[in-house]
């Protein structure tokens, strides 16, 4: 996977994953001064590179799920069909104005030529 899809991927990751802690953060609020008496300060620093990958890696994954969700759902896959028939219909309008254009173009030429000739 390219560096920056992951980076993507862990950027979509991260936001999913904040709604969800989001939601739970009224009791982990409640939790915290049991889990900081827990806590090793000694060997954070060793294990916080570590989980930093780690948590890279997984939201990376994790955002990638999403997006996949997202492209196979079904209102995805009418915005892409929408998509597709709108781009063809702005292709026929543009053709329709060049030929346009060039038919005009052309009758005042034409036009122009006659009264060149008239006038002689």
């Amino acid at each position: 996977m390219s560096t920056a899809r992951k980076a993507f991927y862990a950027a979509v990751g991260a936001g999913d994953l904040w709604l969800e802690r989001v939601r739970t953060l009224p009791k982990r609020v409640t939790d915290l001064p049991t889990r900081i008496r827990r806590t090793d300060v000694g060997g954070l620093t060793t294990t916080a590179r570590k989980r930093a990958t780690k948590t890279y890696t997984d939201l990376s994954k994790r955002g990638e799920k999403l997006v996949k969700k997202v492209q196979r759902s079904a209102p995805t896959k009418r915005a892409i069909e929408q998509t597709k028939a709108a781009r063809s219909r702005v292709k026929a309008a543009a053709t329709s104005v060049r030929k346009a254009g060039k038919s005009g173009a052309d009758a005042v030429t034409s036009a122009a030529e006659r009264v060149v000739e008239q006038a002689g």
